[in-house]
């Protein structure tokens, strides 16, 4: 990742993909003496402007330099791109993940059951709390059905009584 002032920008006409698409080639100068080919989307593109600083990736190639532009987490630019859009992101965030993923488990775990969409959260909110309980006890043992629930006779029974298509769950 580069960063330098554009001291220049121009048109080198256009091209298309084997999809069709046009894409709009510009040649590049920068006050670090980096220079190179942009490819657009965009006729009058706005990423690499005559004037402003612009953060880039310089790659050669056997045709030349291509120059992309470095895009941030927000849709502009930045150098923390890559840093930010990949990592593994905040434990909240983390979170959120596991309960869309176990609310979607127990809509499919319960979808021909006639369960109440209370139901499908109580069986959701048991799947956070075995899956987030697993990553506190990686270290200690194997997280499985029986260990997390040996202690929670209430959450044994009514698991079993949604498997086997019991009526009367005690949610």
């Amino acid at each position: 990742m580069k960063t330098s002032k554009v001291i220049s920008v121009t048109p080198q006409g256009d091209y298309q993909l084997k999809d069709g698409k046009t894409l709009y080639k510009f040649s590049l100068q920068f006050e670090n003496g980096d220079s190179g080919e942009y490819s657009s989307v965009k006729p009058d593109q706005n990423k690499f402007v005559v004037g402003q600083e612009a953060e880039y990736e310089l790659n050669a190639t056997q045709y030349g330099n291509r120059i992309k532009p470095v895009y941030s987490q927000g849709g502009g630019y930045s150098s923390n791109y890559s840093q930010n859009s990949y990592s593994g992101g905040s434990d909240n965030k983390q979170k959120l993940i596991v309960k869309q993923s176990c609310l979607k488990a127990a809509v499919d775990f319960l979808k021909d059951k006639q369960a109440k969409s209370t139901d499908v959260l109580k069986v959701a909110d048991s799947f956070v709390e075995w899956v987030m309980e697993a990553d506190a006890t990686e270290s200690k043992s194997e997280s499985t059905y029986d260990n997390h629930f040996s202690s929670r006779e209430e959450k044994i029974e009514a698991a079993k009584a949604i498997v086997n298509g019991d009526d009367n769950l005690p949610f």
